[in-house]
């Protein structure tokens, strides 16, 4: 059996928007999360339009969606305080003779983000440790207590494209598991970019996954995406993906 895909808004951007002109670099879309910090007193909002995933297996589809919601707030130029929730969403699951609907809102997460000053340019890193709020009610919430610790560190390359290399271990009541991925980012214009990523993972965290996505600065401050993920195996989900938002304020 595949493995279902436990959404955690702790698991956002390594998309690099190096083009978001006065706006902070989001952490959504993506696998990993970026390299900086919103900055002191700086109040961010990343949205999910919803997220979503579909995946077959054993002639049972299951499709599920999530409003996946991610609140940032500046502590000091290099920390920032981090709030998510699968705010609302839902379960579907067809075929065998099962025939189930669910909705409802899911679980919550809490983290702490360091990004250290760098003192050159091209080199970039930052640290999140967090945990989930297991307050959602099944099958959209788990009910388990969960922790992880992750670190992506990206380069800056020329003609405004970036390499991001993300890694994460999480433990807890869902087991433990390593996960895994690199993304390079390029340009499409002015106020728009796109990336390309893999996902590798272990244990509770497993998936052999390749995707990638397109971010848009509608605004200098709204930022809209646009993202999917393709399983490469059986025990990953096939697709995962969605649309959001992100907004800063400060």
């Amino acid at each position: 059996m595949k493995r279902r895909l436990v959404m955690f808004p702790i698991l956002v951007s390594a998309s690099m928007s190096a083009w978001a002109g006065e706006a902070p670099e989001y952490d959504r879309p993506g696998i990993g999360f970026s390299t900086s910090t919103v900055g002191k007193g700086v109040f961010v909002w990343e949205q999910g339009l919803p997220d979503g995933s579909r995946d077959r297996s054993d002639g049972v589809t299951t499709t599920a969606w999530t409003a996946d919601t991610l609140l940032r707030l500046g502590l000091s130029a290099t920390t920032e305080l981090q709030l998510g929730a699968d705010t609302w969403g839902g379960l579907r699951v067809r075929g065998a003779g099962i025939r189930e609907r669910d909705t409802g809102s899911g679980d919550g997460s809490v983290a702490l983000k360091w990004a250290p000053a760098m003192q050159g340019e091209q080199f970039s890193l930052a640290f999140k440790g967090g945990a989930t709020l297991p307050w959602g009610r099944a099958p959209l919430g788990d009910g388990c207590h969960d922790y992880d610790l992750g670190v992506t560190m990206a380069w800056g390359l020329p003609a405004d494209t970036s390499l991001a290399l993300y890694a994460d271990r999480q433990w807890g009541d869902n087991g433990s598991g390593w996960l895994f991925s690199p993304s390079y980012g390029f340009p499409l214009g002015e106020s728009a970019s796109a990336y390309v990523e893999g996902g590798y993972g272990t244990g509770a965290q497993y998936m052999r996954a390749a995707g990638a996505g397109v971010t848009w600065m509608a605004t200098p401050r709204l930022q809209l995406d646009a993202s999917f993920l393709r399983g490469l195996d059986n025990e990953t989900i096939d697709w995962q993906g969605g649309v959001g938002l992100a907004l800063y304020f400060d």
